[in-house]
């Protein structure tokens, strides 16, 4: 009984930034950016979640155990919406990441001189993660049944690949697939929408033309959900380039694009240290 309570009560965002050692490597101001956009996600800001982040992993838990299915479903929410934020401001980097939700035994705590992390849920995390030939969020079934708010797609008998791209998710909903819409109040419903095409666009890019055969895969992983959740979205980009008009079929979310772009830049640039005069 004490085994089931603890796994049903502590839950953990295991998230490990794919390509580090190259990147440390090859762009060690790429990784100086990573850090700072790990230290800006509102995780930092939630009191019920403590974050630990050690080289290219994150990890993200509840210190106080849940005690009933609707703390559980508060839980697994956050986590799944901090993974959704990682995911935002990553877009345009050409960063990535796999990311698992899971639940079980986890302990962090500091001594005198260091600090120690470990717990059967932390290792788990590590080994599934290190076997999905994907990028993006999976959680596991146990966690799965808490999860009210994101869609999500079977990946195995344990595990669930989640849509981190709720824009795109409501933008097919009220469109029944069939673009380009014809109602323009939901641009205003669906507002990151030039987010997550330009995300699609990346991994349609990269799946086709990154140099690692094996890289390769993991985005043709990812796109194959997209692909099988969306057709005819999927079909209207691919056949424009990705412009926002295969959906609008007229200039839409213009103001969004800007920010967008602001943005992008404006992560590009945070991470870079300031010059000693």
């Amino acid at each position: 009984m004490a085994r089931s309570i603890q796994i049903d009560s502590r839950f953990l965002l295991y998230i490990d930034i794919l390509g580090f050692a190259e990147l440390t490597r090859s762009q060690p101001k790429t990784i100086q950016r990573i850090y700072a956009i790990l230290d800006s996600l509102n995780v930092h800001t939630h009191g019920t979640f403590r974050t630990v982040v050690f080289s290219d992993t994150v990890l993200v838990y509840n210190p106080i155990l849940a005690a009933t299915d609707e703390e559980r479903e508060y839980l697994v929410w956050y986590l799944i919406e901090f993974a959704e934020d990682l995911h935002h401001r990553l877009t345009g980097q050409s960063v990535y990441f796999r990311a698992v939700i899971t639940a079980g035994a986890f302990s962090h705590y500091r001594l005198k001189n260091v600090e120690c992390y470990f717990g059967e849920a932390l290792v788990n995390a590590y080994y599934v993660e290190k076997q999905i030939p994907s990028i993006g969020l999976f959680i596991h079934k146990r966690c799965n049944k808490y999860n009210k708010y994101f869609r999500v797609a079977t990946f195995d008998d344990n595990y669930h690949f989640v849509y981190l791209n709720r824009s795109l998710e409501y933008l097919d909903k009220y469109t029944g697939g069939t673009y380009p819409m014809l109602d323009p109040s939901l641009e205003d419903q669906a507002p990151h929408v030039p987010w997550q095409v330009r995300f699609l666009e990346d991994v349609y890019r990269a799946m086709r033309t990154h140099p690692n055969p094996r890289v390769r895969t993991k985005f043709l992983t990812a796109w194959d959900y997209y692909a099988k959740r969306y057709p005819g979205m999927i079909q209207a980009l691919t056949q424009h380039s990705f412009s926002l008009m295969a959906l609008a079929g007229r200039q839409a979310w213009v103001d969004e694009m800007k920010r967008m772009k602001a943005d992008i830049n404006h992560f590009k640039k945070i991470g870079r240290i300031p010059r000693v005069p």
